[in-house]
């Protein structure tokens, strides 16, 4: 027998979400939420989105990257896990975040799906208001941007 599940017991499950970072010149790579954004609006974050079914996350990477800033990256070594509770009026969004080195092969960073993206060295990056998910990766990569 089989049961239909509503839509709303996917929201009761982590989502798996891949993220890119991206340094040169040792400044890290990071784009701002939109205004209208579900959870922590105009906030910095590493660039990358969620994984689709079937999906490998480095695959997924690749393709976020491509869709949200219009490079084509080189993902490389795992970086970093985090596992956050987004919560705003009464909803609540729970994200594992794969983190990975990235290399920009070809094209030049641009926000594509709105927001900004920025270039930001070790004195910026280190006080920046970031998603609480991506706060944990910082003290990992501040010595990395010295």
């Amino acid at each position: 027998m089989s049961v239909l599940v509503p839509d709303r017991a996917m929201e009761d499950r982590p989502l798996l979400v891949t993220a890119g970072v991206i340094i040169r010149e040792g400044r890290v790579l990071l784009d701002r939420r939109v205004a209208d954004s579900r959870f922590e609006p105009l906030k910095w974050e590493f660039p990358g989105g969620k994984v689709d079914f079937g999906e490998s996350p480095q695959g997924s990477l690749m393709r976020e990257l491509k869709e949200e800033l219009g490079i084509r990256a080189e993902v490389g070594p795992f970086v970093h896990l985090a596992s956050h509770v987004y919560s705003r009026e009464g909803n609540e969004r729970h994200v594992v975040i794969l983190f990975f080195d990235c290399i920009i092969l070809e094209g030049e960073p641009q926000a594509l799906e709105g927001g900004e993206v920025g270039w930001f060295d070790v004195n910026a990056f280190s006080s920046l208001d970031l998603v609480e998910a991506d706060v944990g990766l910082r003290e990992v990569l501040i010595p990395r941007l010295s």
